[in-house]
């Protein structure tokens, strides 16, 4: 009896853990400067669960709220000096672009690969 719970426990312990990193995202910092994004480039896996927090810096620029088709994200806000989380789970590969909202300015991309 002592060994079928103690076996239970730990089973329950792996399923928890597992469950645990499905839902951890990998955290990217991206800044929003008056030269557009920092980085602008960002590499990402093909099905990785990301966290993209856009920090904007500056009132320097027409970045206040961006977009990325791709991933069905649009008219974020980007207070000043105050991180947004955007996430996502890149289902294929290739480049995705994000930009402001307003003009679709700005030069950002996500390069998704395997």
């Amino acid at each position: 009896m002592k060994k079928s719970f103690a076996t239970i426990l730990i089973m329950l312990s792996f399923a928890l853990q597992a469950l645990g990193e499905e839902q951890v995202a990998r955290r990217v910092e991206i800044k929003v400067t008056e030269d557009g994004f920092q980085p602008r480039e960002i590499q990402l896996k093909k099905g990785e669960r990301v966290s993209l927090v856009f920090t904007r810096v500056t009132d320097d620029t027409c970045i206040t709220a961006i977009d990325i088709p791709a991933e069905k994200v649009s008219k974020v806000e980007l207070p000043l000096d105050k991180p947004v989380s955007v996430t996502i789970t890149p289902a294929k590969e290739g480049t995705e672009e994000f930009h402001c909202s307003a003009m679709g300015m700005g030069d950002g991309r996500l390069i998704v690969s395997r």
